[in-house]
């Protein structure tokens, strides 16, 4: 990814899947008890945490922090860890039993491992890197 680049199109394709198989979550821990609504309200989130994970280089600038790969990965898994807790604070918080460890600790790992399965997967099919803001490094 470019320096200082905003990094959009998959935040938006990897969102909407992860947000997809989070309502699908929720729905087998808290059917019958408003698993919609709280479902609905992963989504936007969801689309929060991709950004920021999507976007590394943008909050290593924000901090003033050198571009290390090290550095990418710690801030890309304390956004897995800050997914994990809100997931399952959201319950908590309302007074319902909410999602299973698995289910929360499967959707963090994928927001931490979403941006380097973007750039191996997706970067590798010419038309993604057509796109604008595809987030795909300009070697590949």
């Amino acid at each position: 990814m470019v320096v200082g680049s905003i990094v959009i199109v998959p935040v938006i394709v990897i969102g909407l899947i992860l947000a997809f198989l989070e309502m699908i979550f929720v729905h087998q821990d808290e059917a019958g008890m408003g698993w919609l609504k709280h479902g609905l309200h992963a989504i936007p989130t969801m689309f929060v945490f991709l950004f920021i994970s999507m976007n590394v280089s943008l909050v290593e600038n924000w901090l003033g922090i050198a571009n290390n790969l090290w550095i990418v990965i710690s801030i890309r898994v304390a956004i897995g860890l800050i997914a994990v807790i809100k997931m399952k604070a959201a319950a908590a918080v309302a007074g319902r039993v909410g999602e299973n460890w698995p289910h929360v600790l499967i959707i963090g790992a994928l927001v931490i491992a979403a941006p380097f399965a973007w750039e191996s997967i997706a970067c590798t099919l010419p038309f993604v890197k057509t796109l604008p803001m595809n987030g795909c490094p300009l070697g590949k």
